[in-house]
């Protein structure tokens, strides 16, 4: 097993977005049909913005990625780094390698002169927010809702 991290090619990319409807279901545990078409839609959103994704590799096996974003602080306007997506493939779960693709991006964002960090978690998802709270991240806010 030979696992490293590349800059996604047109390859990765293109599988990346075969898994998009997968990832936005589990990732919002929200079920329908067009969360293929609106995750992609939110990818090339940002990168227009220069974010680009960075793929955990198993030799030529893409594993997992983590797309590097930007964002802006709401109250301060500063420029902040963003995480826009993390995805790990179900065989590869279980493995730490959420954890590889967390460290990796953080890399990448002192690389690019970041720092400060934030992403979004759906509650839902307390596996996420466990390895999350693990590597440092705070809650900084709750974005709440209401059905009428």
């Amino acid at each position: 097993m030979g696992l490293s991290f590349k800059i996604a090619s047109e390859t990765e990319i293109h599988e990346i977005y075969e898994y998009a409807g997968v990832n936005r279901k589990e990732a919002t545990n929200h079920d329908s049909e067009d969360n293929r078409q609106k995750m992609i839609e939110a990818y090339e959103h940002s990168v227009k913005f220069n974010a680009y994704f960075v793929c955990l590799m198993d030799d030529a096996t893409l594993v997992g990625w983590v797309q590097i974003d930007k964002a802006f602080d709401y109250l301060t306007g500063d420029e902040i780094g963003w995480i826009n997506d993390l995805y790990v493939k179900a065989p590869y779960r279980g493995k730490g390698y959420s954890k590889l693709l967390m460290e990796e991006a953080l890399k990448e964002f002192r690389k690019n002169g970041y720092s400060d960090v934030r992403l979004n978690v759906y509650s839902h998802n307390e596996k996420a927010m466990k390895l999350y709270e693990k590597m440092g991240f705070k809650d900084v806010s709750k974005f709440m809702k209401i059905s009428l």
